[in-house]
């Protein structure tokens, strides 16, 4: 979701649903490759090992707010560019997914888009709402912080307007 709001030149797969036969077609035209991916090189073997191969710039980051670096050491891109991208990754947020983008673009294919250092996003907030004065008990809504950065807060303000 988050991707797709930057409103960069993203493709996207989750590796959990992708086969690795699926990934000549995902990568085919693609200038870089990022792998964001929970549980390490031993979650997603041969799919990374497809990547790897394909002769497209990679980069592999944990998908945990941790770097991993056996992950970072199989990169085939610069370590510091990988664990920046990691940076990136680990905050969310569209201007960073934005910014994500432009980074790679300008430091592996000397595009000179411009980019911003990573942006820090904090680890919790609140929603951003007027709640109704009905006088009767106070409710927490938990929810994902993805969903706050990606701008999927819809379905949230609504059950809080059920609530109320």
């Amino acid at each position: 979701m988050t991707a797709r709001a930057s409103g960069a030149g993203y493709r996207w797969a989750n590796p959990a649903r992708l086969l690795p036969d699926d990934l000549p077609g995902l990568l085919g035209g693609a200038d870089v490759v990022v792998v964001r991916i929970l549980g390490g090189y031993r979650a997603w073997p041969e799919g990374i090992d497809r990547v790897l191969g394909s002769g497209v710039p990679a980069v592999l980051v944990s998908g945990e707010q941790s770097p991993d670096a056996d992950l970072t050491a199989r990169s085939t891109v610069p370590a510091g560019i990988a664990v920046q991208a990691h940076v990136y990754l680990a905050q969310g947020g569209v201007a960073n997914l934005r910014n994500l983008h432009a980074f790679l673009c300008d430091t592996l294919l000397m595009t000179g888009l411009g980019f911003s250092p990573p942006e820090d996003i904090p680890g919790w907030g609140l929603l951003d709402r007027v709640a109704a004065d009905g006088g009767g008990p106070t409710i927490a809504v938990l929810y994902y912080r993805a969903q706050q950065l990606a701008g999927n807060t819809t379905y949230v303000e609504e059950l809080c307007r059920a609530i109320e």
